[in-house]
């Protein structure tokens, strides 16, 4: 029985290989497929502060690096003894404030030299909503938990989001021409918004997207969003909580993600790195087994003959692991 429409997206005649470099900024399906692409070898960044959401802010985070507007004390605040900055995710945090800054700066230096020479960027927009900071007057990336009659509830509308994005698209193929952008948007269900006001703000930054792309040789669009939602559409591919796709359901959209991107080579290169890693994960009830040590020895050699191949996928941790099989 099929219990999915079996949707394939337009597969891209530009392609993603392991000489390119990556970025990734934004909400989940950034975490999510960066992890894939690293455990493949890809040379590959996500998320320099931390997991956004709102197009604003993944606006603002990528202008800071590309200007290099530097953090400084009043982008930082205590809480609990520790210090966090509302334009960063709640996992980026220092216990001093000269920690944090410097950890955020060094984050926009980092990524200001990757930038000049990323194949791709991927930018992932998980919702229209945003908060602003009414003290401050500016959206913020993360509330963190603060009292809630500090910040306002908006939901960007286009207006808001294309004019900005344009110039930031321009400033980006400026610094580095070559620049390939691949946008896409989260499947996650933001359901404290509503269900009504969840569609509503996908809807949006759908819409945004595509007159983005219109506008842009150097654009595309994965449709991670509707392929969970319109090729699987079930409840069976989501967690408990009914909102974030199961591993399941994410298997699927990188197996629609590699369809896309990904020519024959890559295919098999990445084939051949599944196994490797698989063993590398391995664990043996006998370290000295005859089994153990052929395992070991298969396996050092099969990593050696990939880097001759491949010198350029760095595969010394998986060779040091296999070395000890005598």
């Amino acid at each position: 029985m099929q219990f999915h429409l079996g949707f394939q997206p337009k597969i891209s005649p530009i392609k993603i290989t392991h000489q390119e470099s990556i970025l990734l900024i934004g909400s989940c399906f950034s975490e999510h497929i960066g992890k894939r692409l690293s455990d493949l070898k890809f040379q590959v960044q996500s998320n320099p502060f931390g997991i956004v959401f709102n197009p604003s802010s993944i606006e603002k985070s990528l202008n800071r690096i590309i200007d290099k507007n530097y953090f400084n004390d009043n982008d930082v605040f205590e809480k609990d003894s520790s210090w966090f900055s509302l334009e960063a995710h709640s996992s980026i945090f220092a216990d001093s404030k000269e920690n944090l800054i410097e950890l955020l700066n060094t984050k926009i230096d980092e990524w200001n030299l990757l930038l000049n020479t990323a194949s791709f960027l991927t930018i992932t927009l998980g919702s229209a909503f945003a908060y602003k900071h009414n003290k401050q007057n500016k959206i913020v990336a993360n509330c963190h938990k603060l009292p809630q009659e500090l910040f306002e509830k908006l939901l960007l509308e286009s207006q808001d989001i294309l004019p900005n994005f344009k110039i930031l698209i321009e400033k980006l193929l400026k610094k580095n021409p070559k620049l390939y952008l691949l946008f896409t948007v989260s499947p996650v269900k933001h359901l404290r918004d509503g269900l009504v006001e969840n569609n509503l703000s996908k809807s949006i930054l759908i819409q945004s997207i595509h007159q983005l792309i219109k506008q842009s040789n150097n654009c595309d669009y994965f449709p991670a969003y509707e392929i969970v939602n319109d090729d699987l559409r079930d409840y069976r591919f989501y967690e408990a909580d009914m909102a974030h796709p199961n591993l399941q359901a994410i298997n699927y959209v990188w197996d629609k993600f590699t369809d896309v991107y990904f020519n024959e080579t890559t295919t098999l290169i990445n084939q051949q790195l599944i196994q490797i890693n698989q063993a590398f994960m391995h664990r043996f009830l006998n370290e000295k087994s005859s089994a153990s040590v052929k395992f070991k020895m298969q396996f050092y050699q099969k990593c050696l003959a990939f880097q001759s191949k491949f010198p350029s996928i760095d595969l010394s941790k998986e060779i040091l692991h296999f070395t000890n099989y005598e």
